[in-house]
């Protein structure tokens, strides 16, 4: 019903209005029901909004970030030697899971949005087709 950030905005609203972490969770199960966020951590987010926190998204974490300069690279020398690569058999090629390649094929290397601003000349690129002539048949009746 509401995410994380909406409850927690909710939940900044009402501690500078001075409500106690009970009082912000009953407020939260009356409007969220099941979605609310547990007490434990409603209470953690009161007690950081008291202490001045502004911001309700989650602090960034330090530990070993799951894509690497050396995976990007490899990544992209391998799509430069050749396009026809599925997604997994990039991922089994390079040792990372299937949703790191997309993540950096989509995100990183914006394979996607350079498709979107260059449109056919950079689909042009890959996708080739042979010199073989095909007809387009239409029958006009079913029993044609």
């Amino acid at each position: 019903m509401f995410t994380k950030q909406e409850q927690r905005s909710w939940l900044k609203i009402e501690v500078a209005r001075g409500r106690s972490a009970r009082n912000c969770y009953q407020g939260l199960r009356e409007a969220c029901g099941d979605a609310a966020l547990p007490y434990r951590t409603v209470a953690r987010w009161v007690k950081l909004f008291r202490e001045e926190r502004n911001a309700i998204q989650d602090s960034s974490r330090s530990g070993r970030s799951h894509v690497d300069s050396h995976t990007i690279q490899l990544l992209a020398s391998l799509l430069d030697v050749d396009r026809r690569w599925a997604a997994r058999e990039l991922a089994a090629e390079v040792g990372v899971c299937h949703k790191t390649v997309l993540h950096i094929l989509h995100d990183i290397l914006d394979l996607f949005d350079r498709y979107q601003r260059e449109g056919y000349d950079y689909l042009g690129r890959f996708v080739t087709l042979d010199e073989t002539w095909a007809r387009s048949y239409e029958p006009h009746l079913k029993r044609q």
